[in-house]
């Protein structure tokens, strides 16, 4: 199964969400959508979900426009939005038998797949407690089980850990890396660590346009040189630099690593380059890797 993006272009009012985005995504794959709020990544997945229609440009599902004919993608895709939409006095299992009839699925295979996303998911303890009494990742959960609910193709997913601990995240992460073994997986986050691990593309995203597609491990080397690691004074303003990916503070003031392509301080000494470094560089810079 092959996903092709040809010249997608999205305004609202006149400014361009997404500018001319040109892209292939593979079965087998995990793909990451990252950049900073506004870079157009949500958008790009309302597009992909047959949610939004692009202004111009097309997407096509094995060489059939879904623009034109969405219902080609509704009929493989797996869709959890950012905010997913729950029926609170329902339980789980009511929820997700609704769901499967919604979709489709006969009651007798509904049940089977239920009971698996129920034990895959964690959920099964919870399976007959009301969704209003869910804590925010067990909602992620059973969002992320309506979206396998069918065995989709396809799987389109819009930040699936904002708000999630860190065992939540986990949990969710290796799921869908899991998953993209035999289906075509699109996430969009910005959290670099929710992708950095199981991502076989990486998509940046800046005001709309696409900076670059390709393996994480090239996108690190493109950085290379370009990240480095220096002390501040307590006092510093850390906030008026550009391109800080992370600081610690320490007795002696405050470590600072940030990604720059000339040396930002006479003490700062180059280290090497992190995934969450190489997307700053990314975004940071004006150039395009596509």
């Amino acid at each position: 199964m092959e996903i092709t993006l040809k010249n997608v272009s999205k305004k609202f009012g006149n400014k361009y969400a997404l500018s001319e985005v040109n892209c292939t995504f593979q079965s087998g794959s995990m793909i990451g959508i990252v950049g900073a709020n506004g870079a157009g990544k949500s958008t790009l997945i309302k597009i992909l979900a047959t949610i939004l229609k692009p202004d111009s440009g097309d997407v096509l599902l094995d060489h059939v426009s879904i623009v034109q004919h969405p219902q080609h993608m509704k009929k493989v895709i797996g869709y959890l939005p950012q905010n997913v939409a729950l029926y609170p006095n329902l339980s789980a299992g009511e929820f997700l038998c609704y769901m499967a009839s919604i979709k489709g699925l006969n009651k007798k295979e509904g049940k089977r797949q239920i009971e698996g996303l129920l034990q895959t998911l964690h959920l099964k303890d919870v399976e007959h407690k009301r969704l209003s009494q869910f804590s925010g990742g067990m909602k992620q959960r059973v969002g992320i089980a309506v979206a396998l609910l069918g065995n989709p193709k396809v799987l389109v997913i819009d930040e699936p850990t904002v708000g999630l601990d860190p065992q939540e995240r986990i949990t969710i992460r290796n799921l869908l890396a899991q998953q993209a073994e035999k289906r075509i997986v699109i996430l969009s986050t910005h959290i670099i660590s929710d992708i950095e691990a199981i991502a076989s593309d990486i998509l940046v995203l800046k005001s709309g346009r696409l900076l670059y597609k390709g393996t994480p491990q090239k996108l690190i080397g493109l950085a290379k040189g370009s990240v480095w690691k220096y002390m501040v004074p307590k006092d510093c303003n850390i906030g008026s630099l550009s391109g800080v990916s992370s600081f610690l503070q320490t007795d002696q003031g405050i470590k600072v690593r940030q990604v720059a392509r000339d040396r930002p301080s006479i003490e700062a000494r180059k280290v090497e380059p992190t995934l969450e470094d190489a997307c700053i560089f990314m975004m940071e810079g004006e150039s395009s890797y596509v």
